[in-house]
């Protein structure tokens, strides 16, 4: 089972998270109190290792923390819902690539303003993706994917 994580160096072990995260999705999709318990005991019991290859780290913690909310709650429905904040894009992360967080928030917006039905918010977004002058860092996501991308969103909005 692989988990829409992005892969990033000094991650977290990613058969320990995708064993964790099976636990805690079948408890939720059981919706049985013991299993709810259970799986809530092990997300906050969970120490995970981290490797050279494995789940970028805020990432999972997110996820964690969503997954205990989803818990916590009755009546939640039986697949947990991400906000967009935590939904990682599909970008490769490379060396000199740009700034990953800046990259989630342009998109971020960009993606609310398409599930929004107002013509001035995409039309902000619009104007927010062809004016953006993203940072490039050591490690960010890949230049022409994310450039790509951008032209994507640009057309859908």
């Amino acid at each position: 089972m692989a988990l829409p994580f992005v892969v990033a160096l000094r991650g977290y072990d990613m058969r320990q998270v995708e064993s964790l995260f099976a636990e805690a999705d079948e408890a939720l999709a059981a919706d049985s109190a013991v299993l709810r318990a259970a799986a809530r005991d092990a997300l906050r019991a969970a120490t995970l290792r981290r490797r050279l290859r494995g789940y970028e780290v805020q990432q999972v913690d997110a996820a964690i923390a969503q997954r205990l909310a989803a818990l916590a709650l009755p009546g939640t429905p039986s697949r947990p819902t991400r906000p967009p904040a935590i939904t990682p894009l599909p970008f490769v992360v490379a060396l000199r690539g740009y700034d990953m967080r800046q990259v989630e928030s342009l998109f971020a917006e960009a993606d609310e303003a398409l599930a929004a039905d107002s013509a001035v918010l995409r039309a902000a977004a619009r104007d927010a993706l062809r004016a953006a002058t993203l940072r490039r860092r050591l490690r960010g996501y890949e230049v022409q994917q994310v450039d790509a991308a951008i032209d994507e969103r640009i057309r859908a909005l």
